[in-house]
């Protein structure tokens, strides 16, 4: 997850050592003692089935590795995954060198005189780090750095790199890996990551080794058997490298891992020189439908002991007061956290902390002031939407009435919430947008200091909707490389005007609190217009009724395009809900929408939409909508006309407009865990085997009918005049 944390804790600096100072022996024995008992009274780890991670040490190991991250990642602190590999590498005495050439990068960046005209590591521009728009814009201004920093690589001269890889840094690491093989030719490169435990990955045959799973037992295999001159032991082999896969039943035991070594770490570098990344479990305990991390590895929860232990070894050796916990979820185990967070009280401890957490009934007002007291600071919540339908069909297993007391409580006990979104959901509807907007906008005074908007939903192969496109309704094609539901009416074209409106709606909105939000400053300057009649008036509001009628626009030209069209009325009428009577002017255009969300988040959809409304719910609009679609080559050849009559010809075509989409053939780990879940209850899937998913005639039958879907073209040009009374 590419979270960019923004600066919600407002601390004293307490990168001073002196600053924070060792407690009294006996006081500090006392407190131990007494913390002891707090753990005993929560703590019920008990997880069968758990391996010790083997280490063996020795002191004549000659092989060398070094360790690197490549931008772009987030930036605040040092990064946890390779402090924890180097921690096992040294602890079995090879010798290791890591390299955060993420923050070095971005460090080199803000001191340059002659900057982009974007900000390269905010989470709105990770698209510039990918493919061809990488090495266009981005490394003709990073290439310095990374040159130097690769001849401090061949001075070590190491036998080994490992790289960490994820989807927005693939193409900064290949060019160092390329580079350092021109120093070293006989260099082995080692790599990881979650980018890698996607099915879809494709090694670079410059990758010798390919690991998937959790990393420190064939990183130390691999040492061992390269320090003996010995084959590397491998799972398979693709593009020249070696994949090493963990078994799938295979967890360790999180509280006896070596702790994390952050010695060749510069501590000023980072947003918040006071503070650092933890865990208190991998894995997640939900199976949410949309999810491709929870099927990375089996959950497990670390003991609040051996948090606590880390927390405290970090606070008095390098002054942190301040974590991140990088878990997918810090409250899959509640008895767990809160008994952490007691002992953290206990102890005097004065650290401040957040993490990922699901909204859960069981975290009641007296539960989120015992996480308060332990230093939580902000809890970064995966709401995903605000419509239970949604939620039920995402597998959330919470209700909206559960999530606004979870902000409530929360937000009672002083803690703040940060929050992360889904649009455009498969079975999100009109209606189902309008109430997540209306949740947004109920809890935006109950602590809320984030919304993450990412790109909306997309199908990932490791997930439950991925691996049964017909549980989800969804058709097994791509249009224009996203998917289609069955009846049409949700689509790449409809997500992208949701998102655009979400964003919009995040603009107008006022909070409480200090939020930060996924603003398109150019959004305001060039895509809308508004003018409220009442610009201070701002209403309570309540979920609307399912009655109400969305589907204005009827043109009879298809599911398509009607439902299309509609997809404006959910946002007009919510914002007419709390700010009363407005002028609204929204512009979808070709061009434009591509710069702000990449060509694989727009379509080409050119509309100018005026919409006038007063306090009594009397609206008139004026809408124009063009939707061109080409048959096979993509956008290239269409010519537009933007709302202020200047000719301009779309980018480089996309590839076919519809294409054969079939993820059964995947094996890894996270797609077998996946597809067990996904066939769980459907008959269809009776009897078979999802290690060996793959079946030919259906395979055969779904190319067969793509015959029938490949040539419907969804193009129309439709005007709509109309007004009305809500």
């Amino acid at each position: 997850m590419n979270s960019k944390i923004v600066d919600f804790f407002s601390l004293p600096d307490a990168r001073s050592k002196d600053k924070i100072k060792k407690p009294n022996k006996v006081t500090a024995e006392d407190k131990h003692t007494a913390t002891l008992e707090i753990i005993k009274e929560l703590s019920k780890v008990s997880q069968k089935g758990l391996e010790n991670l083997e280490i063996n040490y020795n002191v004549d190991r000659k092989t060398k590795i070094v360790l690197c991250l490549l931008p772009e990642w987030d930036s605040n602190f040092p990064p946890y995954n390779l402090a924890k590999l180097a921690g096992a590498i040294k602890v079995s005495g090879f010798f290791c060198k890591s390299f955060d050439l993420n923050a070095g990068a971005h460090h080199y960046y803000q001191n340059l005189d002659n900057k982009l005209d974007y900000y390269p590591w905010s989470p709105l521009r990770d698209f510039h780090w990918q493919n061809n728009l990488y090495f266009e814009e981005l490394h003709p201004v990073l290439q310095p750095y990374f040159d130097k920093k690769i001849q401090e690589i061949v001075e070590i001269s190491p036998d080994i790199v490992g790289l960490t890889l994820y989807y927005c840094n693939y193409e900064p690491s290949i060019y160092v890996a390329n580079e350092l093989k021109k120093f070293l030719p006989n260099i082995k490169f080692v790599v990881g990551g979650p980018h890698t435990h996607n099915s879809f990955f494709k090694s670079n045959s410059i990758f010798d080794y390919v690991v998937n799973g959790e990393g420190e037992k064939p990183l130390l295999d691999i040492l061992e058997q390269i320090e003996q001159e010995k084959e590397v032991e491998f799972t398979d082999k693709n593009d020249n490298s070696f994949f090493i896969r963990q078994p799938e039943n295979q967890r360790y035991n999180l509280s006896t891992l070596p702790s994390p070594d952050y010695s060749d770490f510069d501590f000023s570098l980072y947003k918040f020189p006071n503070g650092a990344l933890c865990e208190i479990s991998r894995g997640c305990i939900a199976k949410c439908t949309f999810c491709e991390e929870t099927h990375f590895w089996k959950y497990r929860q670390r003991t609040a002991l051996s948090t606590l232990e880390e927390i405290e070894r970090m606070y008095y050796t390098y002054g942190t007061n301040v974590y991140w916990f990088i878990d997918s979820l810090v409250n899959g185990n509640l008895n767990e956290l809160r008994a952490f967070c007691r002992a953290v009280h206990r102890k005097g401890l004065k650290i401040h902390w957040t993490g990922y957490a699901r909204c859960d009934g069981r975290m009641d007002l007296e539960y989120y002031k015992d996480l308060k007291k332990g230093g939580c600071t902000v809890l970064n919540y995966g709401i995903e939407s605000g419509s239970q339908k949604v939620l039920d069909k995402m597998d959330k297993k919470v209700t909206v009435e559960e999530m606004e007391a979870n902000f409530r409580d929360g937000s009672a006990a002083g803690i703040g919430a940060m929050t992360n979104w889904i649009v455009g959901f498969p079975n999100e509807r009109h209606i189902d947008f309008d109430n997540t907007l209306t949740f947004l906008y109920r809890i935006k005074d109950k602590g809320l200091l984030s919304i993450a908007q990412g790109t909306g939903f997309v199908v990932g192969v490791d997930t439950i909707v991925g691996q049964n496109f017909d549980k989800f309704d969804l058709l097994p094609y791509y249009y224009y490389d996203h998917w289609i539901t069955k009846d049409f009416k949700a689509s790449i074209a409809h997500k992208m005007v949701k998102n655009k409106l979400f964003s919009i709606f995040t603009d107008l909105i006022k909070t409480d609190e200090a939020c930060a939000k996924p603003t398109r400053e150019r959004l305001a300057q060039e895509h809308y217009r508004v003018d409220f009649l009442n610009p201070e008036l701002e209403k309570e509001i309540q979920y609307t009724s399912k009655d109400f009628n969305y589907n204005i626009i009827n043109s009879n030209i298809g599911p398509f395009q009607d439902s299309l069209m509609n997809e404006i009325w959910p946002f007009f009428h919510i914002l007419w809900k709390i700010k009363g009577g407005y002028s609204f002017q929204l512009l979808f255009n070709i061009k434009l929408d591509q710069e702000e969300w990449g060509i694989r988040g727009s379509a080409p959809l050119n509309s100018l939409i005026k919409f006038d409304i007063d306090n009594n719910g009397k609206w008139k609009a004026d809408c124009t909508f063009e939707y061109k679609q080409e048959d096979y080559n993509g956008w290239n050849d269409v010519k537009w006309k933007d709302h202020w009559g200047k000719e301009f010809c779309a980018p480089d075509p996309v590839g076919p407009v519809w294409k054969v989409t079939d993820f059964t053939r995947d094996t890894s780990n996270s797609a077998i865990r996946a597809r067990k879940l996904a066939w769980r209850d459907d008959i269809k899937y009776d009897n078979r085997d999802p290690k060996n998913a793959f079946n030919e005639d259906e395979y055969t039958q779904i190319v067969q009918e793509f015959l029938n879907y490949r040539n419907i073209n969804f193009s129309f040009n439709y005007e709509f005049k109309n007004n009305g009374k809500w």
